[in-house]
């Protein structure tokens, strides 16, 4: 790690003034136990080329992987804990090369030499933690995200670019350690400049103005950053380390508020003792809750994450520790509730994917849990931290389920740490559900008789599998079963189409279409499309009304209104190739029995033509006219009827003649 608000902890004893050595010390080792690491690697390297004895080189070699690593240089520090384990192997150095492999996201490797060093020390808890890391994080890289990212170049530099906050009057401020920072002294820890509070205008979601560093009293020769706002943006808590004398060399906040020409002198807020590290605030929306990162005695290790609570006085209460299931033994760091109320941080306690990263943790009542790393593209084998997410706009919430900023050194910014846009566009969610039922005769198993109600099939498997345009299939198919509705609920693809398709033992099998591009212009976030497939019986030799096929008078010629109906039979037909029927046509009594037996016979023909057409096999369809012979009620010749009584005996059926064995049966 490379930011001096995040791994600056002085003793009392170094104080502050450690950080600001420009002398070389005697040796590289004393450099580096002063965290003067920018300078301990340059003499370090000397001397250990200086060096012949083993143990020696190997200490050196240490050491210089030690710096690389505090100063965030993951690669080098790879290499040189490597050189120290070929010269003199340990458990440390063979634990933090593993450590380094999994920060270079070189997962497989890492996940063979923590394999063999639990092997070697198989008490140590934090090897077989390691494991499941690098289990998990190859597992994650693997898993598609909605989750965009882009590096803002126009912010970001060879120096160190982190803690965005959302500002007054549309701005961003950041912290950086870039040359434009205040003062001339270089920090021992990095090299570079002490960090200050940097202000950029917002031109566009993705654009920013170049930035500027913040004037006094805010920035000072020291280290400022990590700032958060109060609601009216009136109110700025950041963080300071250092100061001209020894007593305020740790990091604290400090307290500003702004007036008509810029921010009045910050005031020191007093929530700990002197002497540790206060870091990283951050003032909930209503005001009445601080959140800060401390390494007090007495935690769970490193930097813990606390709560203030505002007392009736304006004073903050005393402080109290998040617990466990959000603090551990490593450094829990840069709290942030957003508009979700969920707390956002970083942490290299939980198991990650190398270095820090970052998580979201749940609150219930008082208590936060529910621990959830955030996976690719937040984190990577790098450090990932100080995520902020930005207030949406009634517009842009349609558009998005969040948006915001965070930081991260992983390879490909332009060095150190960098600050990198997300987004998170908004997706319709669309849900299918499916009823599978048969009907329910008037008269149980006559086909012709009423339609009573319908029966819902219970454990019936459903086949869906999405399709192109054409009706080719699309990937793998998904089978379901129904639940004791009849009902399977699932979720489909945006802009997708899928087949669905329904077998069962003597039913008809059935197919159907649902397209989900159907439904996009409907507004809310999750659609329910809901479908109902009925379920046929087969009925072999027994003749089915076919309703609603009518013919003009003395014609056999299929009406633009009886086609729909004939579309379905054709598509039923289709789905079940292994059925073969008879398609019947009958008239009234009415003109001799000879004409009615021409006229049915052209009809019934011209149905199976239209079937045939439709891409219905002829070899399975047969026309057979019955003229006037099977009528189904008393208006047969002479008998004076209504026309409605004899629009009865003018009909149009099917009939299953034939089912062949398919691989289902």
């Amino acid at each position: 790690m490379r930011r001096a608000l995040l791994l600056c902890c002085v003793s009392g004893v170094l104080g502050f003034a450690s950080c600001l050595i420009t002398q070389q010390p005697k040796s590289g080792e004393i450099l580096f136990e002063e965290k003067n690491y920018a300078h301990a690697i340059d003499k370090l390297l000397q001397e250990f080329s200086a060096a012949t004895e083993t143990t020696v080189k190997a200490k050196l070699a240490f050491l210089i992987g030690e710096s690389y690593r505090l100063c965030g240089q993951y690669v080098p520090a790879e290499q040189w804990y490597q050189r120290s384990l070929v010269l003199d192997a340990n458990q440390q150095t063979e634990f933090l090369y593993a450590s380094m492999l999994k920060a270079n996201e070189k997962y497989e490797e890492a996940l063979q030499a923590f394999s063999q060093y639990v092997t070697r020390y198989p008490f140590d808890e934090y090897g077989h933690r390691e494991i499941e890391a690098c289990q998990l994080a190859m597992q994650w890289k693997k898993e598609n995200t909605a989750v965009h990212i882009k590096a803002l170049d126009e912010l970001n530099s060879a120096a160190s670019e982190y803690a965005p906050v959302f500002a007054p009057e549309g701005a961003m401020w950041f912290t950086s350690d870039r040359d434009a920072a205040t003062g001339d002294e270089a920090y021992g820890w990095t090299g570079r400049k002490f960090s200050d509070l940097f202000l950029a205008g917002r031109l566009a979601v993705d654009r920013w103005q170049s930035p500027r560093a913040l004037p006094a009293p805010i920035n000072t020769p020291f280290n400022e950053g990590a700032a958060s706002f109060s609601a009216d943006k009136r109110l700025c808590l950041f963080t300071r380390c250092g100061s001209t004398g020894p007593a305020d060399d740790y990091c604290q906040i400090y307290a500003a508020t702004s007036n008509d020409t810029g921010w009045n002198e910050p005031e020191l807020l007093p929530l700990f003792s002197d002497t540790c590290n206060v870091l990283h605030p951050f003032l909930t929306s209503d005001g009445k809750e601080l959140y800060v990162s401390a390494d007090v005695e007495g935690g769970y290790g490193g930097k813990d994450i606390y709560v203030f609570t505002l007392q009736l006085d304006g004073r903050w209460g005393n402080p109290r520790n998040l617990g466990s299931s959000v603090n551990t033994e490593g450094d829990e760091i840069f709290p942030f509730i957003g508009p979700d109320q969920r707390l956002y941080f970083a942490s290299n306690g939980h198991a990650g994917m190398g270095g820090f990263d970052l998580y979201v943790a749940s609150r219930l009542q008082r208590q936060w849990g529910n621990v959830q790393n955030l996976k690719p593209p937040f984190n990577s084998g790098a450090d990932d931290l100080s995520l902020v997410l930005e207030p949406l706009s009634r517009e842009d919430q349609r558009r998005y389920v969040r948006r915001g900023i965070f930081a991260s050194n992983r390879p490909g910014g332009k060095g150190n740490d960098d600050l990198y846009l997300f987004w998170e566009e908004k997706k319709k969610v669309y849900l299918l559900s499916v009823q599978v039922v048969e009907k329910l005769f008037e008269r149980p198993n006559d086909p012709n008789s009423a339609v009573i109600g319908f029966k819902p099939l219970v454990d019936q498997p459903i086949h869906i599998q999405e399709v192109n345009t054409q009706g080719q299939p699309l990937g793998a198919m998904i089978s379901l079963r129904t639940n004791e509705q009849g009902t399977v609920l699932t979720a489909l693809g945006e802009e997708k189409m899928y087949r669905l398709s329904v077998s069962r033992p003597d039913y008809f099998t059935r197919t159907e279409t649902a397209n989900t591009k159907d439904f996009a212009h409907r507004d809310e976030d999750t659609i329910l499309i809901n479908m109902r497939v009925v379920m046929d019986r087969i009925y072999r030799d027994v003749e089915i009304n076919l309703p609603n096929i009518y013919y003009d008078y003395d014609k056999a010629t299929i009406r633009a209104d009886a086609r729909p109906v004939l579309d379905t039979l054709a598509a039923l037909l289709l789905a079940n190739p292994h059925i073969s029927i008879e398609i019947g046509s009958h008239t009234d009594a009415r003109g001799s029995a000879a004409y009615n037996q021409r006229l049915s016979q052209a009809r019934a023909q011209s149905v199976v033509n239209y079937l045939t057409e439709k891409g219905v096999s002829p070899d399975r369809l047969s026309a057979r006219g019955y003229g006037e012979s099977l009528l189904v009620n008393r208006c047969s010749d002479g008998v004076p009827c209504t026309e409605e009584e004899h629009q009865q005996n003018r009909r149009t059926t099917f009939k299953v003649t034939a089912v062949r064995p398919t691989e289902q049966q």
